[in-house]
């Protein structure tokens, strides 16, 4: 089965797996279009440093595939995943709390295996916000995040090459399950930390977190003690994002990521013209300096292509974790809504950006290029 087969097949499939979602909203989100034409590429295209070559298709093969890279990504929530079956709850389906912020091991396992059948490939969030975004032509990007820590790394051992063995039903026992069965998933995460606990000892915490960002995952900040940031000053701001970046450049220097997932979604009622707010995205905590590219909601809904204009990079929307029989924002409400003609299809090459002229009809829909080359049909 060719991939604009299969990913026709994965539009018109109907959610048939509850997942997690988020903060709840009752009115409908809408993405219309309003944007003028870009003029259309259709023999030739430039290329950028980072490639040299791309095919370039027809305009009825990215119209029979789906393209269009100014729609939505899911960005998904999750906390902790404990070794337990959806029967187990008393919540609905793999709710293990009554706001369905952890979920179950057999509802995160399906979860994964639901995206892959759906069309989905996974795709660092950094990259996402980097405008790189990655994805084989005729499929559609997915974040995967988890916030509150490495809790998700319950480890049993080391094994004799060194490499950490994780209880298999724990969240990165199963993305590792996952990631061997299917090599094409580019399975990725990024875990958001505070105040590190070190459950599994300080010395193996470290090596596991070196580990994760050796293998394809990422770590970013929570804040240092999970406080809603929209209650405190500059200096507690400047504190609370400024030492929990020194603590992860102690562990893993260089290689974390500067993005925050922002406690509670806080500071939403903060207006960026206060000094507080810009502590956030810049400060220096005790003689150490840093800098914060991007910040995501708790939200409720899949996020904008960061090619529109509706997107904020210092206001991410996600889907948080939790069932409620396709609902109030679930995993099922977002996913039909997606499947539905909102979810964002690849044209295959990270360095372009292909669209239906109709899209963008008025001019102003498409904002940010990253420098990529445009291609509209």
């Amino acid at each position: 089965m060719n991939i604009r087969k299969l990913t026709t097949y994965a539009l018109i499939a109907s959610m048939a797996v509850s997942f997690l979602t988020g903060c709840k909203r009752d009115a409908e989100v809408t993405e219309t279009s309003d944007t003028a034409p870009v003029p259309a590429v259709t023999t030739t295209a430039e290329t950028t440093p980072e490639t040299t070559e791309f095919k370039l298709y027809s305009a009825d093969e990215y119209r029979n595939a789906g393209v269009n890279e100014l729609n939505s990504v899911p960005i998904l929530m999750y906390h902790r995943i404990y070794e337990m079956k959806n029967s187990e709850t008393s919540y609905t389906g793999g709710n293990v709390d009554k706001d369905g912020y952890n979920r179950t091991s057999e509802a995160f396992e399906a979860d994964l295996r639901s995206y892959y059948q759906q069309g989905y490939r996974m795709m660092r969030l950094t990259d996402y916000v980097d405008g790189n975004i990655d994805v084989p032509f005729g499929f559609s990007p997915l974040i995967l995040t988890f916030d509150d820590g490495i809790r998700d790394a319950v480890l049993l051992g080391w094994n004799a090459d060194g490499s950490p063995n994780f209880d298999p039903n724990c969240a990165l026992g199963i993305l590792e399950k996952i990631k061997k069965e299917y090599p094409d998933f580019n399975v990725t995460a990024t875990f958001f930390v505070y105040d590190l606990l070190f459950e599994n000892g300080e010395e193996n915490d470290r090596k596991v977190m070196k580990w994760m960002v050796d293998n394809g995952y990422d770590i970013g900040n929570h804040t240092y003690s999970h406080v809603k940031l929209g209650d405190c000053d500059a200096d507690e701001i400047e504190k609370q994002v400024g030492s929990m970046y020194k603590l992860l450049d102690d562990i893993i220097p260089g290689q974390y990521v500067n993005i925050i997932a922002l406690p509670y979604g806080s500071p939403e009622s903060i207006s960026p013209d206060k000094p507080q707010y810009n502590k956030i995205f810049e400060g220096t905590y005790n003689g150490f300096s840093y800098t914060t590219k991007a910040t995501l909601l708790c939200a409720w809904t899949r996020s904008y292509s960061p090619f529109v204009r509706d997107y904020n990079y210092t206001a991410i929307r996600r889907i948080r974790a939790y069932d409620n029989n396709g609902e109030d924002w679930d995993i099922q409400m977002n996913f039909e809504q997606l499947n539905n003609g909102k979810r964002y299809i690849s044209d295959g090459d990270p360095n372009t950006i292909v669209f239906p002229a109709s899209d963008n009809s008025s001019g102003d829909w498409l904002k940010n290029t990253y420098g990529h080359q445009v291609i509209t049909y």
